[in-house]
């Protein structure tokens, strides 16, 4: 286990949450996610890629509620394993797969995907790349919509030390123009932000996750109790976000990936020497 070489203080973000298996990290938590999932109008008979999916709590929702295909991608193994618990339990393992991959080198072909979906990922990463990724798995005219939380204002130096410290080193939220623009980057048309909101106080979302998901229910107390650091951890991010939130929010960037024109046809000997002719 993790916790056997690290203490809890000492994991970085990602460790923490694939820890605790949260899946709904995210800003506006799973509430969020069920609005996004409405503007998406995902189809039973699409193909969904889960860039991200943590403990799958997305994907087999959305496998509940749609009945689409879907596979679930993280970096994370323990991530991966609750995911494939949560399919199992929740009755949708034939609608829903779970693999170990990395977003920034997806293992699928070109032209797989009718959506691929994130929730808060990007906002640690190099975007342009991974959106790139998410283009070259679609199918011309398939989608993208990615939750990730915005600047509303600059964020002054020492609040964004902190906010690294809080969530780790490379944490670069962006303003929504700089969002969309990342998205046209890729190559894709019709960026759009939908459900745009301000951060709320709602206290610490980590938590309020937690108590909510039955997957994770199980063992948190006794992590709480053997690990009285984890507290103060969750304390230390939620109180930051709490201080500072009117900087910050959030909503679902949206793209299209465009039908690619038509290739020239290739003109023939005969017909070339038709083509001189008639021009004479």
């Amino acid at each position: 286990m993790l916790v056997e070489s690290k203490k809890v203080e000492e994991m970085n973000y990602f460790e923490l949450l694939a820890w605790l298996g949260i899946g709904s990290s995210h800003p506006g938590g799973f509430r969020a996610t069920q609005q996004n999932l409405d503007y998406m109008q995902v189809k039973s008979e699409e193909y969904v890629l889960d860039a991200g999916c943590g403990s799958g709590l997305t994907a087999c929702h959305l496998a509940k509620t749609i009945g689409c295909k879907i596979i679930g991608v993280d970096i994370n193994p323990q991530m991966i394993e609750k995911a494939c618990l949560r399919a199992e339990k929740e009755g949708v393992s034939h609608l829903v797969e779970f693999r170990l991959a990395d977003v920034n080198n997806l293992p699928f072909a070109d032209n797989h995907f009718d959506l691929v979906i994130a929730e808060s990922i990007l906002v640690f990463l190099d975007k342009v790349k991974v959106y790139q990724e998410f283009y070259r798995v679609l199918k011309p005219e398939g989608r993208v919509a990615d939750l990730e939380m915005v600047l509303l204002a600059e964020l002054p130096a020492n609040l964004r030390m902190q906010m690294e410290a809080c969530f780790g080193s490379g944490t670069n939220p962006l303003p929504v123009e700089e969002w969309l623009n990342a998205l046209t980057q890729a190559g894709f048309q019709d960026v759009v932000i939908k459900n745009p909101q301000r951060m709320k106080n709602n206290g610490n979302v980590i938590l309020n996750e937690l108590k909510k998901d039955w997957v994770l229910i199980k063992g948190l107390t006794e992590k709480a109790a053997n690990f009285p650091g984890l507290i103060t951890r969750l304390q230390k991010n939620a109180g930051f976000m709490k201080r500072n939130r009117g900087y910050f929010g959030f909503g679902l960037i949206c793209g299209r990936k465009p039908t690619p024109p038509p290739s020239p046809e290739k003109v023939g000997f005969k017909d070339w020497v038709l083509q001189v002719l008639h021009w004479k």
